[in-house]
């Protein structure tokens, strides 16, 4: 469960396997990567900083927290913190990127045909639908874009849409000009904007080496399972 800004939820349906999906590809890439030395560079880049900022095997634990909590009814919906909201930025900017992908290289979406898995943009539309009919938003539907459709800025707006649909805003992003603010004058603005004084503070996990593997196993007994 998931203290999303539409109540706290279990993703469910479609939009449930469009996250499972986009989860499932990046812990394939990041575990991949969890020996390579961070020295050299951003590692498996999203374009959210906080998040890629951490070690591939932060990145793998927090992408366990956010299936768990997501896609799952264990435990009460988890505090929101910049690290976690990050997260969730990174699955949707994940997506994105394989939506653009799908629209720039064709072969690809008869690849995943080819395998019997649906295509990207068939995956979000299937999510934008059922999202905006659980929303009773039945307006929102004239504006999905045909699943043939290579306009890349139209799917960026469904996509954002589907973002929305979790995320209450994006103040994971001023992370880092509130650390490095005046405790005082960081205290006052948070109070402002309604943001919990460990929001931003918050530390993200770090497993040791030898936990990863379990961590990477467990996360995809939560995405393959087949969803309700």
């Amino acid at each position: 469960m998931w203290h999303t800004s539409r109540g706290d939820r279990t993703l469910q349906g479609d939009e449930a396997t469009l996250v499972r999906e986009a989860i499932d590809t990046m812990v394939d890439v990041l575990y991949l990567h969890v020996d390579d030395d961070p020295a050299g560079g951003v590692i498996c880049e999203s374009g959210v900083s906080l998040f890629d900022q951490l070690t591939p095997s932060q990145r793998i634990a927090l992408l366990h927290d956010a299936a768990t909590h997501l896609l799952t009814d264990i435990g009460d919906a988890p505090r929101l913190t910049a690290p976690l909201e990050a997260t969730v930025a990174a699955i949707f900017m994940d997506i994105r990127d394989h939506v653009a992908t799908e629209v720039d290289f064709p072969q690809s979406t008869e690849h995943r045909r080819w395998v019997e898995r649906p295509g990207w943009r068939h995956l979000v539309a299937s999510a934008f639908h059922s999202v905006a009919l659980a929303e009773g938003d039945f307006d929102s539907l004239q504006e999905l874009p045909l699943e043939v459709s290579g306009d890349i800025q139209q799917w960026e707006r469904v996509i954002d849409h589907l973002a929305d649909a979790i995320l209450w805003d994006r103040d994971f992003e001023f992370s880092g000009s509130f650390l490095d603010m005046d405790p005082e004058i960081s205290r006052e603005r948070r109070q402002v904007l309604g943001i919990d004084d460990e929001y931003f503070t918050q530390v993200a996990p770090d497993p040791r080496p030898a936990e990863v593997p379990e961590l990477v196993s467990a996360t995809r007994r939560i995405v393959r399972q087949k969803p309700r």
